[in-house]
């Protein structure tokens, strides 16, 4: 089972006793354990019927007394063993059977990274839980799934700003599940949302301002380079620096990696492996293009050099910006 299935299927109420959550997607993880627990333990979902274990610390007496002995504070019970690939094998040899009795009021969740299928263990967790793919969305499937977040929350949306979000926020889980968050939070009353929804709170997010600086250098438009960085540095808090730190960073590092990417490897692909969806990677090529390949490895040392320097400097932060900027903007053709 997908994702995306798995997690509609929590959300409408129909839970299975066990999960088995598998692949190196973190976000997917979290939200599917995170809604089972709601589901199960509701306004207790932080309280002491919720046990998490580390694969290889989980005993097998820990684990009979958790899935199969009494709930100490009575009511359902969850239990979360993460890396279940590193179960001790005496574990491992008790789990099926555990799971086989498990009580009506248990709910368990297991996580791996990769599981063996040929091992007599993984193929007995696997016939006793649901199985959940966690791996990155393609791209045909972004919308529905975006359209499927705001529907949790009550709200539907139309096409083109299911577009819009795509295209500036990408196709991982958790920056889509915290942007739908907010635009949930700061439209609340309504039932529908239309693009200029969408753009009127994209264009004032602490998210999207990472994106507009990063564009802002690769264009060379220096001045309003330096706008975003005053906004965002004097709205986003201590944690400012930081994050549009790792934005330039990771701009600089995506046009680096275009231009030593094989002729060979599809869009779509291509798209997967720099994370971010195929409407901003096009406006991204676009812009690499014009850089040499040692200009943007220099403006990478660049932005880290000034990241160094910040954690020292007694310069007020928009001081710092605006040299690293400048500097940038001076090796960047028009």
């Amino acid at each position: 089972m997908s994702f995306a299935q798995a997690l509609d299927r929590v959300e409408s109420g129909k839970l299975d006793g066990a999960y088995l959550l598998v692949g190196e997607d973190y976000h997917q993880k979290f939200l599917i354990t995170e809604q089972v627990t709601k589901a199960r333990l509701g306004n207790q979902s932080g309280s002491l019927n919720r046990y998490s274990l580390i694969g290889r610390k989980a005993t097998p007496p820990t684990l009979e007394q958790l899935l199969a002995g009494v709930p100490l504070f009575g009511g359902n019970t969850v239990v979360i063993v993460t890396d279940i690939e590193k179960l001790p094998e005496k574990s491992q040899e008790l789990l099926p059977r555990l799971l086989k009795h498990l009580d009506t009021g248990t709910t368990f969740i297991a996580t791996a990274t990769k599981l063996d299928g040929r091992k007599a263990f993984a193929k007995a967790l696997a016939a006793l839980s649901t199985v959940v793919e966690t791996k990155e969305i393609y791209d045909n499937h972004l919308p529905t799934y975006i359209q499927s977040r705001f529907a949790a929350r009550g709200l539907t949306i139309e096409a083109a700003a299911v577009n819009e979000i795509a295209r500036l926020v990408g196709s991982d889980c958790g920056d889509i599940e915290n942007e739908v968050e907010k635009i949930a939070i700061v439209h609340h009353g309504k039932k529908r949302l239309a693009l200029a929804d969408v753009q009127s709170y994209l264009s004032a997010s602490h998210f999207f301002d990472q994106y507009q600086v990063a564009e802002s250098v690769s264009q060379r438009k220096v001045r309003e380079a330096l706008v975003a960085c005053r906004q965002f540095l004097e709205s986003s808090g201590s944690d400012g620096r930081g994050r549009l730190f790792w934005a330039l960073y990771n701009q600089f590092e995506r046009m680096l990696t275009l231009h030593t990417a094989d002729a060979r490897i599809k869009g779509s692909e291509l798209a997967g492996k720099l994370r971010m969806h195929p409407f901003f990677l096009q406006r991204l090529r676009e812009q690499a293009l014009k850089q040499k390949p040692e200009v943007l490895a220099a403006n990478l040392r660049r932005v880290y050099e000034t990241e160094v320097a910040d954690r020292f400097s007694t310069e007020s932060k928009q001081q710092i910006f605006e040299r690293m900027i400048l500097k940038i903007a001076a090796t960047i053709k028009e």
